[in-house]
């Protein structure tokens, strides 16, 4: 694939763009091809979000790909303020002085090479002009199964029989961008039938299910989590989806509702599975509602893939591996339980043009999933704290995330160091 840089200078070429009287307003048939190039070559590269970003004299591009961002271009300022007006305009954003210095949001439905997109943008007021934030949603790709993203099998056994219980509460956490909602997404289509009702509350809603009856927040009329799941309460749902926890409110009827035959799902920024628990208690939860609701905690963070076109050996992770299970800090905990195959495939990335010269292409999941068993649940009503909760759970057999990285490293999935700047050098609580 050229470089964006080479079809930048082939599109100014062929429109006759070569001088600073070129690009003379926002309607210029070069600016919407421009736009339509950056949206074309995010959707080629697998990018998650295009970033146009003004600077003192040029504009940044750059792609969030794998997780992270990378500059692929600069464009002239002349080029940069009507390619940012435009691509407001095409958003509904305002664009006169009152709009430019402030914050907003917008949506742009746009097609490219087949595919029906829905770009998301996040518009920013800076001393050089607006920063332009856009997500790139596919409408019409095919939803990840859970099969695919990247559950160890014991892990998969145990949350494949959770989420099939008629009631519970149900957790997935980590930071933003970890993967959380494509997992709840493969849930629900996993659990959705003729026969259930599912019914969700989003901010967005991100991709569309068909037989789901999905909702998307308005706060300025009053439509929020906790209202909206009042309302969900009189639907007659089997299983309802939260996008996140906010408020004690919110949580609060989440509960209720799976104490009285719901099945509830949604997610929470906490660093690990068991920080869930004390994080729900600080939201001013009842540590016997909690024990009582309460089915599992799935925490998970996503690590870039070795590139398959520039894959090589890399006989020093196993060295790196040995030194991290013979430390007796965070990582010793966090790695009970890790055995090396035989024959560990330990690889990296060369780095090609496939891959940007990171080595990487594409992402898999790491996880752990916190199944509060009896003694666990006592600990929880005794408001044990999170640290306590962690070291229980791991002796009692939890495969953390480490040792899940760790052992996709094995495999020749990942490298040691991806999985550590995902982690840390310990995820010890």
């Amino acid at each position: 694939m050229a470089t964006l840089k080479e079809l930048f200078d082939e599109l100014r070429v062929s429109s006759g763009i070569t001088s600073r009287e070129g690009v003379r307003s926002m309607e210029d048939p070069f600016i919407l091809k421009l736009f339509h190039l950056l949206v074309s070559y995010g959707v080629r590269a697998g990018a998650s979000d295009l970033h146009i970003e003004p600077t003192v004299s040029y504009g940044r591009i750059r792609y969030r790909i794998d997780g992270l961002l990378h500059e692929l271009l600069q464009v002239p300022a002349e080029i940069r303020d009507p390619l940012l007006r435009a691509i407001k305009t095409k958003a509904n954003l305002a664009t006169d002085v009152v709009g430019r210095s402030k914050p907003q949001d917008g949506r742009i439905n746009f097609e490219t090479e087949g595919k029906s997109l829905d770009l998301r943008l996040s518009s920013f007021p800076t001393l050089h002009g607006d920063v332009l934030a856009i997500r790139i949603l596919h409408r019409s790709a095919p939803l990840l199964k859970l099969e695919q993203i990247g559950f160890p099998p014991d892990i998969m056994q145990q949350f494949n029989q959770i989420i099939h219980r008629p009631n519970g509460f149900v957790l997935v956490t980590g930071p933003a961008g970890s993967g959380k909602t494509t997992t709840l997404y493969a849930t629900l289509e996993k659990l959705r039938s003729p026969h259930v009702k599912v019914v969700t509350l989003e901010d967005p809603v991100e991709y569309q299910l068909e037989g789901i009856d999905q909702a998307q927040l308005n706060p300025q009329l009053g439509f929020t989590f906790a209202t909206g799941l009042r309302a969900i309460l009189r639907q007659d749902a089997n299983i309802i989806l939260v996008g996140e926890i906010r408020d004690k409110e919110t949580v609060d009827i989440a509960i209720r509702a799976a104490l009285t035959g719901h099945i509830v799902f949604s997610t929470l920024h906490t660093r690990h599975a068991c920080g869930a628990v004390t994080r729900l208690v600080d939201m001013g939860v009842e540590p016997h509602l909690i024990a009582a609701s309460l089915s599992g905690v799935l925490a998970m963070r996503l690590v870039r893939v070795i590139c398959r076109h520039c894959r090589i050996s890399d006989p020093q992770a196993q060295k790196t591996i040995e030194r991290m299970m013979k430390d007796n800090g965070g990582a010793a905990l966090t790695l009970t339980g890790l055995t090396l195959p035989p024959t560990p495939t330990f690889s990296r990335g060369k780095g090609c043009p496939e891959c940007h010269t990171t080595g990487y292409r594409g992402r898999s999941g790491l996880f752990e999933f916190f199944l509060p068993k009896d003694e666990l649940r006592e600990a929880m009503l005794d408001r044990a704290a999170a640290t306590q909760l962690y070291r229980m759970a791991v002796q009692g057999g939890m495969r953390t995330m480490l040792r899940d990285g760790i052992e996709k490293v094995a495999q020749g999935l990942t490298t040691v160091e991806e999985v550590l700047r995902v982690l840390g050098e310990s995820e010890d609580a």
